[in-house]
């Protein structure tokens, strides 16, 4: 038995299995009612005269395609998507971020899907970015969902995104990145740790070694010299 350290970390850049975008156009009722994809996804609420049209994005992960070796460490998680451009938004306007166990595919179903992870606020985001990035990107720490859904052996993460009813329309790239970095635990063959039965047999060693010295010791003093 050896004791164990952490040593090098590897990254995983995974790219989404699939993307699309749900939107609820008909009876705006909150359920999806058709799905499409583009090279950016919408989201967001269009408002007008007698009519609300939603729109959410959706983002899934195939986990499995994770080739993690023996005691491997997650250390990190981190999405991040980029807005390829915003419409409208108002002062107080979010993007929040959701997550759910995907499976793949789209489905209307998943409009609905998932809990609320993180939000961002978007005027502090395109403040944030304005003079360095016209394209603002909206980052989020997903460790504990990655995590917990490769230990629950979960095929498909996935994450969606919506505005949480603000005025706000942006349009979602479609190919952001999950990034996780790992750190794997190697034996350290530098710092050796005895085995119990070792250590158990060093001490019964020690124990008999002193008790034949006693008992030689004792017969010694028992011998009396012949003059």
């Amino acid at each position: 038995m050896v004791a164990n350290k952490e040593a090098k970390a590897a990254v995983f850049v995974l790219a989404p299995a699939t993307t699309y975008t749900v939107g609820d156009t008909k009876a705006q009722d909150g359920v999806g009612d058709y799905i499409f994809g583009s090279e950016s996804l919408p989201v967001g609420i269009i408002k007008g005269e007698g009519y609300r049209q939603e729109y959410r994005s959706f983002y899934e992960f195939n986990l499995a395609s994770l080739s993690l070796v023996p005691n491997t460490a997650i250390s990190s998680a981190i999405f991040g998507v980029r807005a390829n451009s915003i419409s409208s938004h108002e002062r107080f306007a979010r993007l929040d971020a959701y997550r759910y166990i995907g499976n793949g595919q789209a489905d209307l179903s998943d409009f609905g899907a998932g809990e609320r992870l993180d939000v961002r606020f978007l005027y502090s985001v395109i403040k944030e970015n304005s003079t360095i990035n016209p394209s603002p990107t909206f980052s989020f720490d997903v460790l504990p969902f990655i995590s917990q859904s490769i230990k629950k052996n979960d095929s498909f993460a996935g994450f969606s995104f919506r505005t949480a009813n603000q005025d706000a329309y942006l349009n979602l790239s479609q190919n952001p990145p999950l990034t996780i970095r790992t750190a794997d635990i190697t034996p350290d063959v530098s710092e050796p740790v005895p085995e119990p039965t070792t250590i158990f047999g060093s001490a019964l060693a020690l124990s008999l070694g002193g008790w034949l010295k006693r008992k030689n010791s004792s017969q010694n003093n028992k011998t009396t010299p012949q003059s």
